[in-house]
C-alpha cells in the first residue's frame, strides 16, 4: 500500500472568520453587521467549502504567534517561538531544526515548497538555498515578497535561476504545483503551496477578480469602523480570498485528473489573520480573533467528515499530519491529534498564544510583548504590567467588551491569569523580556541586521550581551 501524499495550501493573512463554510457556503444570504450569534462573513469560498464538507472542518484553527515567520516556523516544527527560535520576522530557522519536511524526507517522500518561505533571514528578495529550507527538495519562490502581479521567483537545484512572470502570482504558483504533481515518480510526496494573497497590498487584486463583490452590497463587522474606505478594503480582501479559493480548486482538480486525490491529504490553512481595521488596528501581532484565528480544513484518507469541537493550532499540524501518515510526531508543544480526528472526537481545550518579540507594524501600533491563551469560551492575554484583555467569546463574539477592565470580572480575570501561568510553566516559557530572549537564543546579530535593514533610523539595536537593551529601559 502506497503511503498517503500530503499537500498543504498555505495562504498568507487569511482570517479564520472569512470562510464560506462557517456561514453555510456560497449560496447563503449575506449577513448584516448586526447579525446575532457567531461571526459571519460575506466571503465566497466554494472550493474550500467542498473540502470542508468532506473532511475535518475545524472552526478553532489557531495561530499561536500571529505573524508570518514565527507562525510558519511553528507549523513546520510543532513548537512555539521560544522553542524553535524564530521569535520575529526575518530571523532564520536553524538548519539543524527537525521539521515536518525533514521527517517526511527521511521517510522517503519527495518534498517541495512553492511560494513564500520567510524563514531564511535577510535579504528578503532571494533564492532560498537548501540549507535554509530543511527537508525541502524542490523549491520555487522568493523568501519574502509582496509583489503579487508581474513579479518573479527563484528556482533551481543548487544555483538560483530568476524567473520573471506576467499575471497574478497565485495562478503561476498553481501552474508550478501542477507540474510538480505530474513528476511524482511513484514516490509519496509532500508539497506546500504558499500563496501570498490575501496579504496586502490589497489593491493588487486584478480588476477581473473583484467582480463578485458589488460595492453597494458590502458590509463590515460590528467591531470595525463603517466607512466607504473600509468597505472597499473589505471588498478587496474578500476578492483576494475568493481568487485564492479558485486556485485551491485548480489544485484539487489537478489531483483528481492525475488519479492522486484518493491518496492525498489536503490541508488548507494560513499563518495568521489581519485586524483590517477591527478595534482600530491593522496587521497582526495582537490577541484579537482577527489575528489569531485561521482556516483549518483537513481532507483526505483517514480523516472523516465532521466539524470538531475544540482547537487545533498551527503547532499541532506537524505532529498531527505525521500521525495521519503513520509516522512518529515531532515538536516541543504541538500534539498529535490524529487519533482524535479519526474518531470524530473534540480537539484541544486550550492553546497558548503570544507575541514573543514586538516589531514592525505591531510595535508601531503599541502592541508590545504579551502571552495569552484561547479556549472554546474565552481569550485572555497579559503583558508585563499585568492582565490586558479578557473576552467572553461566546457571549461577545466580536470582542467588544474587555472584561479585564471591568472590576466586576476581577475574579474571572484572576482565574484566567493563574491558568496562563500554569500553561506557560508547562511550555517552559519564562516570559523573558524581548532583549533577554533574543540574547539567550543567540540572535542579537540577526536581530540587529533585520532592524538595520528594515527600520533604518527607527532601528532598535541590541547592545552586546551583558548590557541592558535600550528598549527595556
Amino acid at each position: 500500500m502506497t503511503a498517503p501524499n500530503l499537500v498543504i495550501l498555505l495562504a498568507d493573512q487569511w482570517r479564520g472568520q472569512d470562510q464560506g463554510w462557517l456561514s453555510g457556503g456560497a449560496d447563503r444570504e449575506p449577513q448584516g453587521r448586526d447579525s446575532p450569534g457567531a461571526r459571519t462573513s460575506q466571503v465566497r469560498t466554494p472550493n474550500l467549502d467542498r473540502l470542508a464538507a468532506g473532511g475535518a472542518a475545524v472552526a478553532g484553527g489557531l495561530a499561536g504567534s500571529p505573524v508570518c515567520g514565527p507562525s510558519r516556523a511553528s507549523l513546520l516544527t510543532g513548537s512555539l517561538p521560544h522553542q524553535h527560535g524564530v521569535v520575529a520576522n526575518d530571523l532564520p530557522l536553524s538548519p539543524q531544526r527537525e521539521t515536518l519536511a525533514t521527517a517526511l524526507s527521511a521517510a522517503g517522500y519527495r518534498t517541495g515548497w512553492i511560494g513564500k518561505w520567510h524563514l531564511a533571514g535577510l535579504p528578503r528578495d532571494k533564492w532560498v538555498p537548501p540549507a535554509a529550507r530543511p527537508g525541502i527538495g524542490y523549491y520555487a519562490g522568493v523568501d519574502c515578497s509582496h509583489q503579487h502581479v508581474d513579479g518573479h521567483y527563484y528556482t533551481g537545484p543548487e544555483t538560483r535561476d530568476r524567473i520573471a512572470f506576467t499575471g497574478w502570482e497565485p495562478r503561476i504558483q498553481t501552474d508550478l504545483a501542477l507540474d510538480f504533481l505530474t513528476e511524482t515518480g511513484g514516490r509519496p510526496f509532500f508539497l506546500t503551496i504558499s500563496y501570498n494573497p490575501p496579504h496586502d497590498p490589497y489593491d493588487s487584486v486584478p480588476a477581473h477578480l473583484r467582480t463578485g463583490y458589488p460595492a453597494g452590497r458590502m458590509t463590515v463587522p460590528p467591531n470595525t469602523p463603517d466607512t466607504p474606505a473600509q468597505r472597499e478594503l473589505q471588498r478587496l480582501y474578500w476578492s483576494a480570498i475568493t481568487a485564492v479559493d479558485a486556485e485551491i480548486g485548480r489544485v484539487v482538480a489537478g489531483l483528481d485528473r492525475l488519479g492522486l486525490r484518493g491518496d492525498t491529504i489536503v490541508v488548507v490553512t494560513s499563518d495568521h489573520g489581519d485586524l483590517l481595521g477591527a478595534h482600530g488596528l491593522r496587521a497582526k501581532q495582537s490577541p484579537y480573533a482577527e489575528a489569531v484565528r485561521v482556516p483549518m480544513v483537513i481532507n483526505g484518507p483517514g480523516v472523516p467528515a465532521y466539524r470538531p469541537d475544540g482547537l487545533l493550532g498551527l503547532a499541532d499540524l506537524a505532529p498531527t499530519l505525521l500521525g495521519l501518515l503513520g509516522l512518529p510526531p515531532i515538536g516541543a508543544y504541538g500534539r498529535d491529534l490524529s487519533d482524535r480526528l479519526r474518531s470524530r472526537l473534540p480537539l484541544r481545550e486550550e492553546l497558548l498564544i503570544g507575541n514573543w518579540v514586538s516589531f514592525d507594524n505591531g510595535y508601531d501600533q503599541g502592541i508590545g510583548e504579551w502571552r495569552g491563551f484561547v479556549t472554546g469560551e474565552l481569550t485572555y492575554a497579559r503583558r508585563a504590567a499585568g492582565p490586558w484583555l479578557l473576552f467572553d467569546d461566546r457571549a461577545d463574539p466580536w470582542q467588544l467588551r474587555n472584561l479585564a477592565a471591568d472590576p466586576a470580572s476581577a475574579g474571572r480575570v484572576a482565574g484566567a491569569d493563574a491558568r496562563l501561568t500554569e500553561l506557560l510553566a508547562e511550555a517552559e516559557d519564562g516570559e523573558l523580556p524581548a532583549g533577554r530572549l533574543l540574547a539567550e537564543l543567540d540572535l542579537i546579530d540577526d536581530w540587529n541586521a533585520r532592524e538595520s535593514a528594515l527600520r533604518g533610523d527607527r532601528a532598535r539595536l541590541l547592545p552586546a550581551p551583558g548590557r541592558r537593551p535600550p528598549f527595556e529601559e
